[in-house]
């Protein structure tokens, strides 16, 4: 739960309110008040529960993901629901004229569109869980460590993509798999300029974006500070260099909203590949990507 997250729903809050407050008006400014005696709390506390449930499955899904459709769909079928829910409590306080039947006969239509909404949301939110799985069962294509998991990004840590790139050497007469390494440009600006929490952040939403263009056979690991290295088997070095070229396109496309800046920040990846050569060892491998990388970081191609 992230109470900041309401900032970020203030048209969909908006809508809760009115839902709420018009079923209030309506009910109060159109009847007139029962007497106790007529009053039945049985129901009461039927509708009222509703009523109250209603509003609290609201602020948990205000307060737990972000904006986005399935979000809105949400929220928009909960505040339907919830009107008639509030309008059947309200009723039963309170005598209504027969110039206003038509407010009763009417009650119950936001809540079967409510369910229409819901329904449709509940529908999106199961695909969404299924892209969701999908990016798991590609960190978890390798035996699980957990000891070699980086906190920050859970992804693997760069001792764990040593291992895996030993495994490939040692298995392979001739080994045929290349390996990327990414860096993101000015990340220690963005750091000192927006806090570590937001670098972290930053952080863990371009893992997310690397491994939504990776193979289900490709490895990607934080090799550390603000670099990634990825392992692509059986895999050229033409083909590492499209995919890498795909991440950091897909990349440089996502605008990243830090809280204390109205302007969305964009962010460039420098990377190199190099592919795995007869008689190679993890460690030459990986300083030679290193390498290039740093020549391309200084404008050089060679």
């Amino acid at each position: 739960m992230n109470i900041s997250l309401l900032a970020k729903h203030q048209k969909l809050f908006s809508i809760a309110c009115a839902s709420l407050t018009l079923s209030i008006t309506l009910g109060i400014g159109l009847g007139n008040a029962k007497p106790l005696a007529d009053i039945s709390w049985l129901d009461i506390i039927g509708e009222g529960s509703i009523a109250l449930l209603s509003l609290l499955w609201i602020f948990f899904i205000l307060v737990s993901r972000p904006p986005g459709k399935v979000t809105s769909a949400l929220i928009i079928g909960l505040s339907c629901i919830l009107f008639t829910a509030n309008l059947d409590l309200v009723d039963e306080f309170i005598y209504y004229q027969e110039a206003v039947s038509w407010l009763s006969m009417i009650e119950s239509i936001p809540a079967g569109l409510g369910m229409l909404i819901m329904s449709y949301a509940l529908y999106q939110w199961h695909q969404e869980q299924l892209i969701l799985n999908k990016q798991l069962q590609k960190r978890e294509s390798n035996f699980r460590q957990h000891q070699q998991v980086d906190f920050i990004t859970t992804l693997y840590d760069a001792e764990y993509m040593r291992n895996q790139i030993d495994t490939e050497l040692q298995n392979k007469a001739q080994p045929d798999f290349s390996v990327v390494m990414l860096d993101i440009n000015n990340f220690d600006l963005f750091n000192r300029r927006f806090g570590h929490e937001l670098g972290d952040n930053l952080l863990r939403e371009i893992s997310d974006l690397i491994l939504m263009n990776l193979r289900a056979t490709d490895l990607a690991c934080r090799y550390a500070g603000d670099r990634f290295i990825l392992l692509f088997p059986d895999t050229d070095l033409e083909v590492a260099q499209k995919i890498a070229s795909q991440i950091k396109r897909a990349i440089a496309n996502i605008a990243f909203k830090p809280e204390l800046s109205a302007d969305p920040v964009y962010h460039q990846l420098t990377f190199a590949v190099e592919s795995a050569k007869f008689g190679d060892v993890t460690e030459n491998i990986l300083q030679r990507v290193s390498r290039r990388l740093e020549l391309f970081k200084q404008g050089q191609t060679s």
